[in-house]
């Protein structure tokens, strides 16, 4: 006959059992997940502002992504690339967007939808960062540098959220990599 304290670590057990199945059953699904993600997100940021304004053709810049991080030698390097990708967009679109004329609410489902999948991704990632992050870092320093250079003008504003679509479609490159 079992304890009243033995039942209860029996419980325990079964929950944990059962939480580590759902996990990992999460993280089997979030290459689905990501995908459908990367979609949305791009609609959100190419809605946010509308056609590039021609006026803004003379401050294009090539912020040079870093090639390299496309080609992961591992699944969760692509998990990480993503996820350092996830977090440089949101820091960069959550401040000094007065002068972009963009709508608010698009803007914070936009900034919402990251946060989301950036949560998300967490869940799945190892806790080692690699070289490529550090890449990464500084291609979205030069963005960051970019967007000050230019006294985050409409212009600016305009050219970064171009190349945040770019991003988007390099995540898509790095979500292909990932386990199916």
């Amino acid at each position: 006959m079992a304890t009243k304290s033995q039942g209860f670590l029996w419980q325990i057990c079964l929950v944990l059992l059962f939480s580590a199945g759902v996990m990992s059953l999460d993280c089997n699904l979030l290459r689905h997940q990501q995908s459908k993600f990367n979609g949305y997100s791009l609609q959100l940021l190419q809605n946010m502002g509308g056609n590039f304004p021609l006026k803004c053709l003379e401050d294009k810049t090539a912020f040079q992504f870093p090639e390299k991080v496309l080609k992961p030698k591992f699944q969760q390097h692509a998990k990480m690339a993503i996820h350092e990708i996830l977090q440089q967009l949101f820091g960069i679109f959550s401040r000094n967007l007065t002068q972009t004329g963009w709508e608010r609410t698009k803007v914070g489902s936009f900034l919402n939808g990251l946060t989301l999948q950036t949560e998300r991704l967490e869940t799945c990632l190892p806790t080692k960062a690699g070289a490529n992050i550090l890449r990464l870092k500084k291609y979205f320093q030069r963005i960051q540098d970019f967007l000050n250079e230019k006294k985050y003008s409409t212009c600016a504003w305009e050219i970064v959220r171009e190349e945040g679509q770019r991003c988007f479609q390099y995540i898509d490159k790095l979500t292909v990599r990932m386990k199916k």
